[in-house]
């Protein structure tokens, strides 16, 4: 007895401090600029040595990125990079190789783009990275030359930091993310490329903004049908993401407070932007009658769970459904997931998509993934493969 009262007394004081101290934190994320900071981490910029203006820093071949900026509607300035994929890259080197390089003041006009724009088989995904870091960022670059090299003449890639990213201007915001996004593809539309060619493909927080911009645009009279619309690693909304993710896969945020569910929803009650991809996925359903819609997620994520993917994948079969006039009510997940169709890819992946007489035309897959992690999920040659096939080549 004396020596478990000793063992206790011992913790006593550690775990006070502990608790303490996860308590401050969660004070502190309540108030709106320090839980902006906290959410989007955009001071963490992880290229302080590197010249985002100079993609060959990053691995890219000369020319093969262009830099330029964007103007959103309510004047902003968003940083973009081009990426030419690599097949068509080195059809055009030498030609390429003699442009200025750094910043492209008239980006339409530049040669990389106008081989966008004169390829009518040219596809082109409009990327949206997730929080923190920048364009540049760990193994963001690699990715963006991975995810287009199942053809690697025919899929180009346009990628925006956000406001308050990098060298754009401005402060994160839902909306203002979602703005930026849209102004990404009123850039490619300008350029003469049809939606029916343009696929949105987001990781982590960009599958929020994917599935905002694309609701968006399927709300906007005349709808833009896009190619596909594509999420890794992507969540239900705000609240439930906090309710389960864990920084680094090790950090819990609200978890701890599982068991004392008033005092969640005392610091849920100060989350400032829902990010609710549940309701936009529903929106973006019901509103899109020929979407093609893929969620990507790994089963070993530990950043964000992938029963986040499952969800969005009931809502978004639960839109289709009841659009289509066949439950007067919405089926649950249990019911949800019974019906998908499922094949299996053995220690790569698992498939499930919607039956084609249950989507009235739409088409609603998943891909469960067995390995890849938050981040590396998105360079692996299953994606690709997903990515291509889903842009229709």
């Amino acid at each position: 007895m004396p020596l478990l009262q000793s063992i206790v007394a011992k913790a006593y004081y550690p775990l006070l401090a502990v608790g303490i101290f996860y308590f401050t934190c969660l004070g502190l994320l309540t108030h709106p600029v320090i839980q902006n900071n906290a959410i989007y981490m955009q001071k963490l910029k992880l290229t302080w040595r590197q010249d985002l203006t100079r993609p060959e820093q990053f691995g890219f071949a000369k020319n093969q990125v262009t830099p330029f900026y964007l103007n959103t509607t309510d004047g902003e300035s968003i940083f973009a990079w081009h990426v030419l994929p690599l097949g068509l890259y080195m059809e055009h080197r030498d030609e390429l190789a003699e442009l200025e390089t750094g910043i492209e003041t008239n980006p339409a006009e530049h040669r990389s783009l106008q081989l966008l724009k004169d390829d009518p088989e040219a596809r082109l995904i409009i990327h949206f990275h997730g929080n923190a870091g920048t364009l540049g960022a760990g193994i963001r670059p690699i990715y963006l030359r991975s995810l287009s090299s199942a053809h690697p003449s025919k899929i180009h890639i346009l990628a925006i930091d956000y406001r308050g990213f990098g060298l754009s201007s401005g402060v994160p915001s839902e909306a203002g993310l979602i703005e930026d996004g849209l102004t990404a593809f009123r850039f490619a539309s300008s350029l003469g490329i049809p939606s029916s060619r343009i696929a949105l493909v987001g990781q982590s927080l960009g599958t929020a903004v994917t599935i905002g911009v694309a609701d968006s645009l399927a709300s906007q009279t005349p709808k833009q049908e896009l190619a596909a619309v594509i999420t890794i690693a992507g969540f239900s909304n705000m609240k439930e993401l906090l309710q389960t993710y864990h920084i680094g896969g090790f950090i819990p945020i609200l978890s701890p407070l599982r068991g004392y569910p008033k005092v969640r929803g005392f610091f849920e009650s100060f989350i400032y932007e829902s990010w609710n991809t549940t309701a936009r996925i529903g929106s973006l359903v019901k509103n899109s009658p020929s979407l093609s819609l893929v969620l990507i997620h790994a089963k070993n994520d530990f950043e964000i769970p992938w029963q986040h993917c499952e969800k969005l994948f009931a809502y978004a079969t639960n839109a289709a459904v009841l659009q289509g006039g066949e439950h007067a009510e919405p089926l649950t997940l249990g019911e949800a997931l019974e019906i998908r169709k499922v094949k299996n890819y053995g220690y790569e992946s698992t498939h499930a998509w919607w039956p084609e007489e249950r989507s009235y035309g739409r088409t609603i897959s998943q891909w469960l993934v067995k390995w890849g992690g938050h981040n590396q999920v998105v360079m692996s040659a299953g994606t690709s493969v997903i990515v291509s096939k889903a842009l229709g080549l």
